[in-house]
């Protein structure tokens, strides 16, 4: 039985589908017309359950979510705050990991920080 996605939340995974970055729950918010700000938390984490989507920690004041599409890891710029994707064959640290650890491991994530290459420009 496949899980029942509302309109709400089909919107908001459009959204994240569509801009392709990483937002904040308030970034989407002001993306989307018509929807309160607790129906957007409920179906980030309705989506976040299903698998769709991800919430990432990454430093910044607020979570951002990112439409799920590929293995990658995340660059953090320290000055700017903004995340930007690398993209990253990963198979082999989650299958070390799962050998290492005797779990499952299903994903794996990887973050790195520093600077980018537009805040490096401005020294």
């Amino acid at each position: 039985m496949s899980a029942r996605i509302s309109a709400h939340a089909k919107t908001v995974l459009n959204v994240l589908a569509e801009k392709r970055c990483h937002l904040t729950a308030e970034e989407i918010l002001e993306s989307v017309d018509g929807i309160g700000t607790a129906t957007v938390y409920r179906a980030l984490d309705h989506l976040t359950e299903l698998g769709m989507i991800r919430r990432l920690s990454l430093g910044k004041k607020s979570a951002v979510y990112e439409y799920i599409r590929d293995s990658h890891m995340h660059f953090v710029c320290s000055r700017c705050s903004k995340v930007y994707d690398v993209q990253a064959d990963l198979s082999g640290m989650i299958r070390e990991a799962s050998k290492i650890c005797g779990h499952h491991v299903n994903w794996g994530e990887v973050t790195a920080h520093g600077l980018c290459s537009a805040c490096l420009a401005e020294e």
